[in-house]
């Protein structure tokens, strides 16, 4: 006979240790690097928080993350002459392909823009969330530089390079003075990327990991205005399954995404924050509602009460903006 007490845990649930960092809707919120970044940028997005996702794209490496704040601390422009050709768009090596365009002086009025406009919103920014992919680069053979994409440039112009745990954090280092100078007040947050970079080899994938979880514990143990959010763990060991992965057992899942950002929102905001992400979720699961009948009084009322509700919040929250969703329901 199995008594209760001795049934067995099959699942460790990661506990993160209580932070002192609080994030409202009224911070101001810049992620930066792999495709994590994205997906915990459009949920912020989606409940209303002041953000930008990834204005260079998706960078995963440390060196050109590194490298792109030191672009964008410095407000320092490229030049026409620092495009590259290939595939018939222009493209510079240490930007992503979004930035890329088949007229040269858009290529170039793209990256600026990404630059300024970055600058700017690094100057004001209260958090600052960096998330690693990986530690495995590839260095431009006539420059020696690692590159942030290849562009499908000839593959024998490229050298593929394991970043050291000690190149790592110094370029890392470099990129929290550089950003420190022009806002000395910012949190900076760093995570790694739960995605398998598994083109590279499983066991190359997880010495890449490695590195970069040390860079970021070598940081941590000096400086308090950096701390880690342990989505790479809470991937590896709290869902280990693959069954929180998308079909190519690479991607974590919308399931796997939403657990994260169930441990992101009570790692770091306060009951007021999580009540009113409610309120918000609420409103716009009303907006997007389609009735059989648009002109019975039952959905009029339904209208009436939700866009009451939007003003009731933004009595108390007037930052916030309520005009897709009541343009929506106006329209429904």
């Amino acid at each position: 006979m199995v008594l209760q007490q001795d049934i067995m845990d099959f699942r460790t649930v990661l506990q993160i240790a209580p932070t002192s960092i609080q994030i409202s809707h009224q911070d101001s919120i810049l992620l930066l690097g792999s495709c994590f970044s994205q997906n915990i940028g459009e949920r912020l997005q989606k409940y209303k928080f002041n953000c930008i996702s990834n204005p260079f794209g998706t960078i995963f490496n440390p060196i050109s993350i590194s490298k792109l704040v030191g672009y964008a601390c410095k407000n320092q422009p490229i030049t026409e002459d620092e495009l590259k050709f290939s595939q018939g768009v222009y493209v510079h090596p240490d930007f992503h392909s979004i930035l890329s365009d088949v007229n040269a002086n858009l290529a170039l009025a793209k990256i600026n823009h990404a630059i300024e406009s970055t600058h700017h919103y690094i100057k004001k920014c209260t958090h600052l969330f960096i998330t690693l992919g990986t530690a495995i680069a590839y260095k431009m053979n006539t420059t020696g530089q690692i590159v942030a994409n290849c562009h499908k440039l000839p593959a024998s112009s490229f050298q593929k390079v394991d970043v050291s745990i000690s190149d790592g954090q110094e370029a890392l280092e470099k990129m929290i003075t550089q950003i420190r100078e022009i806002n000395p007040k910012v949190h900076i947050v760093f995570t790694v990327s739960p995605v398998r970079h598994i083109k590279d080899g499983i066991v190359e994938n997880t010495k890449s990991k490695a590195r970069l979880l040390c860079m970021i514990d070598e940081i941590n143990r000096h400086d308090e205005g950096v701390s880690y959010f342990p989505a790479y763990d809470i991937m590896m060991d709290d869902l280990r399954d693959y069954r929180f992965y998308e079909a190519d057992m690479i991607h974590p899942n919308v399931v796997a995404i939403d657990y994260i950002w169930g441990k992101f929102s009570g790692h770091y905001f306060a009951n007021e924050t999580l009540s009113l992400n409610t309120q918000i979720h609420k409103i716009q699961l009303a907006s997007h509602h389609r009735p059989f009948n648009p002109q019975s009084e039952q959905h009029q009322s339904f209208i009436r009460q939700t866009l009451s509700e939007i003003n009731a919040i933004k009595d108390r929250y007037e930052w916030l903006d309520f005009e897709l969703e009541t343009e929506m329901l106006n329209r429904s």
